[in-house]
């Protein structure tokens, strides 16, 4: 038997070859052998050679008698054409941050959303944002963290990981809200710095946006950003019928669509996860990771979290604050500064789209030359892709300026063909000074935000947590400054200036990385 396996081993080759490029000598031969199974044990018993080496040797006279497919981390054939890819990227990205823009879309047409209104008095008004931005600062780091390391999991097929350790996440993010809203409301029991009824609308906000932010999280991981679109809407249906059929007043009609939403998303979103455990699973065990090895991993992840929720609501916290003896609360709530900005977020909406875009046309360019150049060629490796990042730099430019653009003769147009008053109140004041800075250092940020995609990607995360930090503690320092010296609506110029700081800082780091790609891409593994 075992000669007569020795006289013809070209079936056993081209199994071994399968999917494979030519094996360069008979070195790799054997490597592909032991990878198939093959034991030196196998080789003497099953088909008479001395071990696993010999048998290559053996074997390697069929090298150049078979055909290989092309080597290839990037199948072109299966991907649709670049046209296509590239508006289904920008659909996706435009999807992943569509509730935003319910969010404003409604507050800015009939007034109120989800947790905004217009019309209410801005005593509310401003406890409303103070409960909104503590939950996005509070929820944003865990976010961040499950994400990472949940869709990690989910990426190499690791459903047991991916479903424990996303519970474990989401039950810390939990607690940690807890025990921030628990703190706050003992410390406003003893020291009486808010009033009852103000104080209840802030922690009622702040818990039930919380809850919803965490929950949302769990389907960020999933990448399934058209469902939380769904869940969106629906929150807006709710508002609108507490509120406007059933004429129940704000903050409480979003207090009773808010607690709704929460149960049904935190009943969908725990069964989704639980659900992952019910996949056919082979060869997985039941353990996660030791607490302390995962949160120490998880670090980085939760202070740029933290930091970027940080950064983008440090500039209306400044501003807000601005003449503080003049108002009757330490924040006091400011329409045309908010209307700005609100206005502005959306041509951050329509550029997040842009990000997807990148981050998978890079990946893609990396992974497919990577394989068509060999290690002498590194450095027209690194250019080849540097050329593309310039480029696509380039584009980018040229597109956030007629995405701001757009937004604003969109604006104006609706002006002037309907009576909105929320429109209207648009080009009174400081609110289009606001609108052209806060866009144009959206702009910037969102090109900050594909840099760090692409730090992130190489496992390089103390860059991008560098570059918020200092970009945050800059936006705070000078909307201080400007506020006070010229206005509260020159708050805008810190988040303008930590915007450009954020990008430029970034970038160098990109550019960095890019001169020493080959370096960056393996040591990544």
């Amino acid at each position: 038997m075992a000669s007569s396996n020795r006289n013809d081993l070209s079936s056993l080759y081209s199994a071994i070859t399968k999917d494979k490029g030519k094996p360069l000598d008979y070195w790799e031969v054997a490597a592909l052998l032991e990878i198939y199974g093959i034991r030196d044990i196998d080789a003497k018993n099953e088909y008479g050679f001395e071990n696993v080496f010999d048998m290559a040797k053996y074997m390697q006279r069929y090298i150049d008698t078979k055909t290989y497919p092309v080597k290839s981390l990037v199948k072109w054939e299966e991907l649709p054409s670049f046209g296509i890819r590239v508006v289904k990227n920008y659909i996706r990205g435009l999807a992943f941050a569509m509730p935003m823009f319910v969010q404003i879309f409604f507050t800015l047409s009939i007034g109120y959303a989800i947790w905004s209104g217009m019309d209410m008095d801005r005593t509310k008004a401003t406890f409303i944002a103070i409960g909104t931005f503590l939950a996005l600062i509070v929820t944003g780091a865990s976010a961040q963290a499950i994400g990472r390391k949940g869709l990690f999991y989910l990426k190499q097929q690791e459903v047991i990981l991916a479903s424990n350790v996303t519970k474990t996440l989401v039950n810390v993010g939990f607690i940690l809200v807890i025990v921030i809203g628990v703190i706050l409301m003992l410390f406003n029991f003893f020291f009486e710095v808010l009033p009852p009824y103000y104080f209840f609308i802030l922690i009622m906000f702040y818990f039930l946006l919380s809850f919803l932010f965490l929950n949302v999280a769990v389907y960020y991981m999933f990448e399934e950003y058209t469902k939380i679109l769904y869940f969106f809407l629906f929150g807006m249906v709710l508002v609108y019928i507490t509120h406007s059929i059933l004429k129940i007043k704000l903050p409480e009609a979003q207090f009773i669509a808010l607690v709704i939403l929460d149960i049904i998303l935190s009943f969908f979103a725990y069964r989704k996860v639980t659900n992952l455990k019910k996949q056919n699973v082979i060869s997985e065990g039941e353990g996660t990771p030791r607490a302390s090895i995962l949160f120490y991993s998880l670090i980085p992840f939760y202070t740029y979290g933290l930091l970027y929720f940080i950064f983008l609501v440090a500039d209306r916290i400044v501003a807000w604050s601005t003449n503080v003896a003049a108002k009757p609360y330490f924040i006091w709530f400011d329409v045309p500064y908010e209307l700005g900005l609100d206005w502005a977020l959306l041509a951050l909406v329509l550029l997040m789209g842009l990000t997807e875009i990148s981050i998978h046309e890079f990946m893609y360019r990396i992974n497919d030359l990577v394989i068509q150049y060999k290690h002498q060629d590194y450095k027209k490796f690194n250019e080849a892709i540097y050329s593309f990042f310039k480029k696509f730099n380039l584009i980018y430019l040229i597109f956030s300026i007629v995405i701001i653009l757009i937004t604003y003769f969109a604006i104006f147009i609706t002006y002037k063909i309907t009576d909105l008053p929320y429109i209207e109140n648009f080009f009174h004041g400081y609110t289009p000074f606001v609108f052209w800075m806060g866009s144009i250092s959206y702009a910037f940020m969102v090109n900050g935000l594909m840099n760090v995609l692409f730090i992130f990607s190489f496992s390089r995360q103390n860059y991008s947590v560098f570059s918020i930090l200092i970009a945050t503690l800059v936006n705070v320092i000078v909307g201080m400054i400007s506020s006070r010296m010229f206005g509260l609506e020159f708050a805008v110029i810190g988040l303008l200036v930590g915007s450009v700081l954020f990008w430029w800082l970034s970038f160098k780091h990109s550019v960095n990385m890019l001169k020493k790609l080959e370096f960056y891409y393996y040591s990544s593994f």
